[in-house]
């Protein structure tokens, strides 16, 4: 947190609400000169209040017509502060929440404008030394700037190539089925589709499928239906119809195939469709329930891997036919993992009994990591820490706990207990110490970072929880990602009020990207 010294002071006044709605007019602040140069902007806002609402909705946009929001959020009370603003001119307004989101206010416009220079230094006439200025000591773990997009309750968005091979956009459908494209450096809508399906029967996290000509088209499981969109436009390119609700899906996608597995709503059948004009290639019984979704695995041809509720865990070809079976010998918790030994090729999955590793060349059990109490549950991720060519293995339990695997040896280098309702993580360096740290998003924090050597906490957002009345009940769990941008990085999850996405950057982080393909 920054002092009072250290921040430029807006105050804004808004006129008391109106019947029937709420109009407001502002008065232009008088400037604080108390702040020390290259420290962050604030702005403290206040209006009236309105009998009876303790709760507001509070934007702020870069445009009278709140298409570019950079704040978006619900507060309690009639004041709040907004730090680390850029200069330029900004424009406000708010809502009141009752049991439903009131009218809101006209806009009023903020100038932000930017900081003089420092004086130049003077000297000390005892020491002849320069007086430096007093900064802030630099710091891996620094944080500022990002963007806020009020795109709603959107709690799996992913990375994809949409207009460019060399360049990483955001796609994700939020709880009201709408369907968002988004720049990743600024937040800023690229398209949207309306799909208005029913929130029971959508399947909230979008699939890729990679064109001819290296971009990402995006394919959509709702219901019965099956879409593809184009990612550079967000035109739909086809539609079909399947004989059930779909529950699950993957794309198999390599330089000769590009077929869709999806898993209906019982999850006992499998259908695949040819990824360029969705026409059903097959459907097929499958011997058990499957646990999560098809995990594609590309290993002398193209190949998907289903773990069942029964421990059982198959690999079947592009055509869906199964060509390799194992067992895990304890009931299934999450879906396979593919990784990279060093005395060969795994395939990991969590059970109840705790986390099983099998040869991937003919699925024999090597050994188990039992976790005390506890089962993994999700999604098992492959990434490597520390950067000596082997990856390690990082899982959620049902207790809430992260825990990482050596994958070579089975043995537990750490785990945290956060509590928390990752979906999937994002792996940064935000300490320096040239080690990827573990991302995750839950509960009441928008994020926090666990070391990659210890698990100690390196870092958590310390902005203050927020709840919205209509998402205060939501238990999807949310996913974190992370995108190149400038020299470090911009850590990307939905809020925890669930009205939107949040980007926060650390100018110095190390990072690596996952694609979800």
């Amino acid at each position: 947190m920054y002092c009072p010294s250290h921040l430029r002071v807006l105050v804004l006044s808004l006129a008391v609400f109106l019947a029937g709605g709420v109009q407001s007019q502002a008065q232009y602040p008088q400037l604080q000169n108390n702040s020390q140069i290259g420290s962050p902007t604030s702005v403290h806002l206040r209006w009236g209040a309105r009998p009876g609402v303790t709760r507001y909705r509070l934007q702020l946009s870069r445009d009278s017509s709140f298409a570019d929001i950079v704040f978006d959020r619900v507060v309690t009370g009639n004041s709040y502060r907004i730090s680390d603003l850029s200069p330029g001119r900004y424009f406000w307004r708010i809502a009141p929440l009752t049991t439903k989101l009131g009218e809101f206010s006209l806009a009023a416009p903020i100038e932000i404008r930017p900081q003089a220079a420092p004086a130049s230094p003077s000297k000390n006439t005892l020491t002849n030394n320069p007086i430096a200025a007093v900064r802030p000591a630099a710091s891996s773990m620094v944080t500022r700037g990002g963007w806020r997009a009020a795109v709603g309750d959107m709690a799996h968005p992913v990375l994809a190539r949409l207009r460019s091979p060399e360049k990483l956009d955001l796609v994700g459908i939020n709880s009201e089925g709408v369907v968002f494209a988004l720049d990743s450096a600024s937040g800023i809508a690229l398209w949207r589709n309306a799909r208005g399906t029913p929130k029971a029967a959508r399947v909230a996290t979008p699939l890729l499928i990679r064109s001819k000509s290296g971009v990402d088209n995006v394919v959509l499981l709702s219901g019965t239906s099956v879409a593809a969109i184009e990612g550079a436009s967000g035109r739909q390119l086809w539609q079909a119809t399947l004989p059930a609700n779909a529950s699950a899906g993957a794309v198999l996608n390599d330089n000769r195939t590009a077929e869709i597995f999806v898993i209906d709503y019982s999850r006992q059948s499998l259908f695949v469709l040819d990824a360029h004009d969705g026409k059903i290639l097959s459907q097929i019984r499958l011997p058990n329930r499957v646990v999560g979704a098809p995990i594609p695995i590309i290993d002398q041809g193209a190949r998907v891997m289903i773990a069942y509720e029964s421990g059982q865990v198959e690999i079947r070809d592009a055509a869906g036919r199964s060509v390799r079976s194992g067992n895990a010998g304890s009931p299934a918790t999450t879906p396979p993992l593919h990784v990279r030994g060093r005395s060969g090729d795994l395939i990991l999955v969590g059970t109840r009994a705790g986390l099983m590793a099998l040869t991937a060349e003919d699925l024999r059990p090597l050994g188990m990591v039992a976790i005390k109490d506890d089962a993994p549950r999700g999604t098992l991720t492959a990434q490597d820490l520390d950067a000596d060519g082997f990856p390690e293995v990082i899982m959620m339990t049902n207790r809430g706990r992260v825990v990482a695997v050596n994958a070579t040896d089975g043995k537990t280098l750490w785990e945290a207990s956060l509590g928390n309702e990752t979906e999937t993580l994002a792996f940064l360096d935000v300490n320096g110490d040239q080690v990827l740290d573990v991302v995750v998003a839950g509960g009441q924090t928008f994020a926090s970072a666990l070391s990659g050597r210890d698990g100690s906490v390196v870092w958590k957002d310390n902005e203050p929880p927020t709840f919205v009345g209509n998402h205060a009940g939501s238990l999807a769990p949310r996913s974190v990602i992370a995108v190149p941008y400038g020299s470090g990085a911009l850590l990307i999850a939905g809020d925890p009020a669930r009205m939107g996405l949040r980007a926060i950057e650390f100018p110095a982080a190390r990072i690596k990207v996952r694609l979800n393909r």
